[in-house]
């Protein structure tokens, strides 16, 4: 870790102190910052690389315009189904918090189960559930409250979503292995826990971001209909088009969010 950070710190004149994950096809907001400094994963010495479509694998660090403050970016996420030990799939929080980092937003693109909602909207992240029965068969406890989801970003997420007219949705978010999407029954399970979202990703990070004392806002682009909610067969391929088709609208939502953060 030692060798990463200082390559990163090496190349980058600030300090940014707000840290963003983006999901599949969810990185239009890289193309929003000034004063660029792109650095990929493959030239940090030690560090590994994305493996998965939509995810770029490069940290993008920059200003907004009109403002000083530095942001960076996380271009393509790691998952525990690329066969890592479970402490890399956190590793850029970890990255985030030894550079300087405060606050972190982490997306995704998820799987909507609610059957009222449609494929693009976008949904607050409020609580979450790890169904992947890696350490136990007991049914998943969902975990929620300000020491994992900041009370006051998800007023601000909330405040911004009504000033861009956009269909304000908060739920749970359900977090599965991969790398195949849910099976029907692990739906209905997921439906029984109340669950809104399910993704193979995100969950792993949240934890960390708790650990470390970070404040986090979590976000969902809801990019289809879980498997047996819709009949039409899901790819990867329609979930990385319908983030790409909704990243004007979630790049809308963020940079409103961080007009009020830096």
């Amino acid at each position: 870790m030692k060798d990463i950070i200082q390559h990163i710190e090496n190349q980058i004149n600030k300090r940014p102190t707000i840290g963003i994950v983006l999901g599949s096809g969810l990185d239009r907001l890289c193309s929003e910052l000034e004063n660029k400094v792109i650095i990929k994963y493959s030239d940090i010495p030690s560090f590994i690389n994305t493996t998965v479509d939509g995810h770029a694998g490069e940290f993008v660090m920059g200003n907004l315009p009109g403002s000083t403050d530095s942001i960076i970016f996380a271009n393509g996420r790691f998952h525990y189904y690329e066969g890592l030990d479970y402490e890399k799939t956190h590793i850029i929080i970890d990255i985030f918090y030894k550079i300087g980092c405060t606050h972190v937003i982490t997306t995704n693109s998820s799987g909507c189960l609610e059957s009222t909602w449609a494929p693009g909207d976008l949904m607050i992240i409020d609580s979450h559930i790890d169904a992947t029965f890696r350490n136990s068969v007991d049914t998943p406890i969902k975990i929620s409250g300000d020491a994992y989801y900041d009370l006051d970003l998800i007023k601000l997420a909330s405040i911004s979503m009504k000033k861009l007219q956009i269909t304000p949705r908060t739920g749970t978010y359900g977090w599965t292995l991969g790398p195949t999407y849910e099976t029907p029954s692990e739906v209905k399970m997921l439906k029984k826990l109340n669950v809104s979202a399910v993704g193979m990703s995100t969950v792993p990070e949240i934890q960390r971001t708790h650990e470390l004392g970070l404040k986090l806002l979590a976000l969902a682009c809801l990019t289809n209909y879980a498997v047996g909610i819709s009949k039409t067969p899901l790819t990867h391929k329609e979930v990385v088009t319908q983030a790409n088709e909704s990243s004007l609208l979630f790049s809308n939502l963020i940079i409103d969010i961080l007009r009020t953060l830096v």
